[in-house]
């Protein structure tokens, strides 16, 4: 479940998630797989969603979970592009393939971003009891949240075994 989240104004050095208990300090490879872990509850909360569409929408749960969308997926991935892909690049097993899949995933959060903007505009009017395609709410909903979970599974099966926590922060 989604811990409680508050809005913050990042500096321009350091990216808030929105969730106190990820912004709470040190940026560390323990700080990332709890991020994932917020991540994947939020994708639970949005399959919820999804599965509640057309008659039985939580309007209050889309309003949440709009809230939490942006800050936590940008949060996240401002961790990624500034601390750990420099790390794995850094390493002496770093090679040309590497680059060119970190590269891949900064296009994926890019990508992954402006989605979340669409998607938290739709959730604001589905809570807001505003009139909305159902359909197409759902399908955006489903395609956003199997994304993340392709691409966090991958994160984790091919860039974040063996990492420590050496020069993480």
């Amino acid at each position: 479940m989604l811990t409680t989240t508050t809005t913050y104004s990042a500096g321009p050095t350091e990216a808030k998630t929105g969730n106190a208990r990820l912004d709470s300090g040190q940026r560390t490879l323990d700080w990332l797989y709890r991020a994932h872990e917020e991540q994947l509850a939020l994708c639970q909360e949005l399959e919820d969603i999804a599965d509640s569409l057309p008659a039985s929408v939580n309007r209050q749960k889309c309003i949440y979970a709009a809230k939490a969308l942006g800050p936590l997926i940008k949060g996240i991935h401002h961790y990624e592009e500034t601390v750990l892909f420099p790390h794995l690049q850094a390493r002496p097993e770093a090679n040309d393939h590497l680059s060119t899949t970190l590269e891949r995933l900064k296009f994926e959060h890019c990508e992954d971003e402006c989605f979340a903007e669409e998607l938290t505009d739709a959730l604001l009017r589905l809570g807001s009891g505003a009139a909305v395609n159902m359909e197409a709410v759902g399908y955006m909903l489903r395609g956003f949240f199997e994304g993340l979970r392709r691409h966090i599974a991958f994160e984790r099966e091919h860039l974040l075994m063996g990492v420590g926590q050496e020069g993480m922060l």
